[in-house]
């Protein structure tokens, strides 16, 4: 099953066995793709991790000292670190303008019913711009659990009980997306207002030359092995 993720500087697309990858430098789109492997991993998790703005970054710096220094002498923490969970779970609704204009554009190169191509960005433009299939679901799984509990229960357990119906979002999804279609709505709602942005020409190139790779590679990989 083909998968997208966006970062700040482009769009991958993946399965499990290979990954391609389009990113923006300097104006300019970049392509590489590799057949997927631990290393491939730690690239891909490199490319989300340090193309965030530098005040992100300096942000997240922070965050991670204040939890390490919390945790070596809890009497230092003002607020309970526990807080950077949440701040971590509802990271899609703060992502950087030009994050959000990738995600849109993955999103619509997804929507797109008819053959990806460049000859067809103006059609893939108009596409939809909410993806059934988008991490936002299990978003809005995490928080609909926690709200229901933290008003009961302490911080910690209320985030064990968003963790909880987020795995449920993920490994019960087809099973749970009639009985709790509210759910899937408000992810529907919160991909179109907050965690997508319209992307421009550059986002949407970008995008369709990512699939496009792939597209190539997964189809060069497979008549290989054949």
């Amino acid at each position: 099953m083909i998968m997208g993720i966006s970062f700040g500087r482009g769009v991958l697309f993946h399965d499990r066995n290979v990954l391609a990858c389009a990113e923006v430098k300097d104006g300019v789109i970049h392509l590489w793709a590799e057949k997927m492997t631990v290393r491939t991993i730690g690239k891909l998790w490199y490319r989300i991790f340090f193309s965030f703005p530098w005040y992100y970054q300096v942000f997240h710096l922070f965050l991670v000292c204040y939890a390490v220094a919390a945790f070596l002498k809890p009497s230092w923490a003002i607020v309970d670190p526990a807080w950077i969970a949440i701040y971590l779970a509802g990271f899609h609704f703060v992502f950087p303008l030009r994050l959000k204009k990738f995600h849109g554009a993955e999103h619509k190169v997804f929507s797109y019913q008819g053959r990806k191509s460049m000859e067809a960005l103006g059609e893939i433009s108009r596409a939809n711009i909410v993806n059934d299939g988008c991490s936002t679901n299990l978003v809005i799984w995490f928080f609909t659990g926690f709200l229901l509990a933290f008003p009961f229960l302490p911080l910690e357990w209320s985030i064990v009980c968003g963790g909880l119906l987020l795995l449920a979002g993920m490994f019960g999804d087809r099973y749970l997306r009639k009985p709790f279609r509210f759910v899937y709505q408000l992810s529907a709602f919160s991909q179109k207002h907050f965690t997508t942005k319209e992307p421009d020409r550059l986002h949407l190139e970008t995008a369709i030359r990512s699939y496009l790779l792939y597209e190539h590679i997964r189809d060069t990989t497979a008549k290989e092995a054949a």
